[in-house]
């Protein structure tokens, strides 16, 4: 019997934009002010550099591991504040936590480090008993099914009481079911299909009361 649903939250509860201008932007723009280079050549050139480190490894999500690597004479709560008019929440999204939240105990398992969940989900966060940071709190990646499986043991839940849902199919679906939690993948752009696939939040909850 599932107690808690756990949701990602980039792709699943609010959109990309904001962590796209963050790191596709807002980095690469003060580089290129550091270094004279053009915005386009610094932009390859940071991104670049994020590709060597990959988003298997921690420092791919450390804000202050990248400041420090460009050099850069920015705090990082100033450079996520700078773009947080770019937040937006799927239309859809409240909506479905209301409803789950009925009957379930909602907490949100994310890749994204502590400080960008705090201020994407700061409209949202009556509706969680708990984020989790997977880089942040616990050193590990999402891949890893170890994450999950420390995860349930926060929530004194057993695996099987708990079903994520993202929009990651290996981190957010496979390695779920690895740790032995149910899981959805969450699909918005409609290139899978199968019964562990949902189109958006909305779908996901018809899914849930439906095997209720």
């Amino acid at each position: 019997m599932i107690r808690f649903i756990s949701l990602d939250m980039d792709g699943t509860l609010v959109n990309s934009r904001f962590v796209e201008k963050v790191w596709m932007e807002g980095i690469p723009r003060l580089y290129a002010e550091r270094t004279g280079m053009d915005f386009p050549s610094a932009k390859e050139y940071v991104v670049g550099e994020y590709m060597k480190i990959g988003s298997g490894r921690l420092e791919w999500y450390e804000m202050n591991y990248w400041l420090n690597r460009f050099q850069l004479k920015i705090e990082k709560e100033q450079l996520l504040e700078s773009f947080e008019d770019e937040i937006e929440t799927y239309p859809e999204v409240q909506e479905a936590l209301e409803m789950l939240s009925e009957s379930y105990e909602l907490v949100v398992t994310s890749n994204a480090a502590r400080e960008f969940i705090e201020i994407e989900l700061d409209c949202l966060h009556d509706y969680f008993r708990e984020t989790f940071s997977a880089t942040s709190d616990f050193r590990e990646v999402k891949k890893s099914p170890l994450l999950y499986g420390a995860v349930c043991a926060h929530l004194d839940a057993r695996p099987f009481e708990v079903l994520h849902i993202g929009d990651h199919y290996s981190y957010d679906y496979e390695s779920p079911l690895e740790a032995g939690l149910d899981a959805l993948f969450l699909d918005r752009k409609g290139m899978r299909s199968g019964s562990e696939v949902v189109g958006d939040l909305r779908e996901a909850v018809e899914r849930i009361y439906g095997c209720a």
